[in-house]
């Protein structure tokens, strides 16, 4: 393990992309050789700031998203490049097997739940609980002996200016991250709980014509 990790591959999936292409200019600077794996939306929120530098998941993994972005993260190449321990040897050769990259950082934020179940149906709420976002903050979090996880676009200029100053992400600031990346991870399933003990079979049958 490493005291300070750089940047030289980060998965992005953002939801909000408040701060966002500020913060992937910023990688491609302080690193020209950098590679960003972003989903769909985050990769056309990227392409002007830093199109030489960015690979769309899809591409990556040779797997489609599915329609309405459904699944698009959910893939052994992502969770392995980033959950891997690089010094267990059958692991790593595991990784190389099926040409996975190993993930330095992870930036995601999730689909607004919260704001969804508030506004509209049991079906907006529902389509609004994220999958695959969940997925990355956990395994980055878990995985912080080596990978950084940023949820919050707060962070953005914090972990740019330590890599500016320091050339890479320290361990102190990985456990941070992860500490407040599951802070973050435990609010937003709390929401969803809380709205499942509120919601009823009944509001359920009449909203999808259930007889």
């Amino acid at each position: 393990m490493k005291d300070r990790i750089k940047i030289q591959n980060a998965l992005i999936s953002c939801h909000d992309k408040t701060g966002l292409k500020y913060f992937a200019s910023e990688l491609v600077k302080l690193n020209p050789g950098v590679r960003i794996y972003c989903s769909n939306g985050t990769f056309k929120e990227l392409q002007k700031v830093a199109a030489s530098n960015i690979v769309e998941i899809s591409e990556y993994t040779g797997t489609k998203e599915m329609p309405t972005g459904l699944v698009k993260t959910l893939h052994p190449k992502i969770h392995s490049g980033i959950l891997a321990n690089l010094d267990d040897n059958e692991q790593k050769k595991y990784v190389e097997s099926i040409k996975a990259v190993t993930f330095d950082l992870v930036a995601v934020n999730l689909y607004p739940f919260a704001a969804a179940s508030e506004s509209g149906g049991v079906e907006k709420a529902r389509t609004n609980i994220d999958i695959g976002g969940v997925s990355l903050i956990e395994a980055a979090a878990k995985n912080f002996l080596r990978v950084a996880v940023v949820v919050s676009p707060v962070d953005y200029e914090k972990a740019i200016s330590e890599l500016k100053e320091h050339g890479g992400c320290s361990i102190e600031t990985r456990i941070r991250l992860a500490r407040d990346a599951m802070d973050y991870l435990s609010g937003y399933l709390e929401n969803i709980s809380r709205y499942y003990g509120r919601i009823t079979a009944s509001l359920v049958k009449k909203e999808y014509g259930v007889e």
